[in-house]
């Protein structure tokens, strides 16, 4: 789920949007108890959409070709192993881990200058601004 908390402010007669977006997901534990990683399947399944080849993927992680067979079949990495593993295979895994397990990322911010944008578009902005806005007494 998507939750969207912003903020309209004015300075000096421009008028900027400040959006926050969080990803709502269940608790840590309660997705832990639902969900068992096996990581090296999870990079097994990614390394064969690759299209390299072991001995390739093998310098890439700087590891010997045995080594890489073994990874495939250990259900937990090194986390500095895994994110040369990510880096190698141009796939974020700490990032498929943390979204299984509910983790959240730190908000992504966005700013927009309502005045470069588009008069519709600003006026969408601002219904949805006013829309979740507490109401002022």
């Amino acid at each position: 789920m998507l939750d969207l908390v912003g903020v309209e402010t004015r300075a000096s007669s421009k008028i900027y949007f400040h959006a926050f977006f969080y990803v709502l997901t269940e608790t840590p534990i309660a997705m832990a108890e639902q969900h068992s990683i096996h990581i090296g399947q999870m990079i097994k399944a990614v390394f064969d959409e690759s299209g390299m080849t072991v001995s390739e993927f093998a310098r890439r992680i700087h590891l010997e070709r045995t080594t890489v067979y073994s990874i495939f079949e250990r259900p937990t990495v090194d986390v500095i192993q895994l994110v040369k593993i990510s880096q190698a295979l141009k796939h974020n895994f700490l990032f498929d881990i943390a979204q299984l397990y509910g983790l959240q990322p730190e908000p992504t911010t966005i700013t927009l200058r309502m005045e470069n944008l588009s008069p519709e578009i600003a006026q969408q902005l601002t219904s949805l601004m006013d829309s979740i806005s507490p109401s002022k007494p």
